[in-house]
């Protein structure tokens, strides 16, 4: 831009030298061209400040998803986990399949499709379904656990590992198979 205003001013200062032209309009010239050209200028970087900031959103937003993905395969690993401690045995939540009383906060295992973990929110009871007559074939198991924390769940799964065998084993037998463990 300096050197902009130094070429128009030579320029500007030629022309009244050697064309007769008016000093001064020359110079009122010369101080609009630069205006414009500082305008311009400014312009110019507020608008690339503009896409810098967009730029910066994308790019804020793509590591947002990336971190609530990543989330999302924690949680399924933690999962994947509970599944891993089915082979061991001792401790654990007691199964409801033949009914019975439920006290509110403490784990238990229900499920007509398959074991599932709940809290009660209140204590009640538990009622047997109406299930097969257990000549075999494919077993589900499913548990939902809810905890606070990673070591939580951690500490949840270590105590709960003899009844998380125990109700997979009930559930097998339940379908006329042998125990798994």
């Amino acid at each position: 831009m300096a050197t902009n205003g130094i070429k128009a001013f030579s320029r500007g200062l030629a022309e009244s030298l050697v064309l007769g032209k008016k000093l001064n309009m020359t110079f009122k010239e010369i101080a609009q061209k630069l205006l414009v050209d500082m305008v311009a200028f400014t312009i110019q970087l507020v608008i690339q400040e503009t896409i810098r900031n967009a730029l910066k959103k994308d790019q804020a937003n793509t590591e947002a998803q990336i971190t609530n993905e990543l989330r999302s395969q924690t949680t399924e690993m933690k999962r994947q986990a509970v599944l891993s401690l089915f082979t061991g045995g001792g401790g654990g939540f007691p199964g409801f399949a033949n009914g019975g009383a439920v006290s509110k906060g403490k784990p238990i295992v229900v499920g007509e499709q398959g074991a599932e973990l709940f809290i009660p929110n209140s204590s009640g009871q538990i009622t047997q379904s109406a299930r097969g007559t257990g000549n075999g074939g494919s077993t589900t198991v499913n548990f939902n656990i809810n905890t606070v924390d990673a070591s939580g769940f951690e500490e949840l799964l270590v105590r709960s590992r003899g009844t998380i065998t125990q109700l997979i084993n009930n559930a097998v037998n339940e379908r006329g198979s042998k125990n798994l463990i």
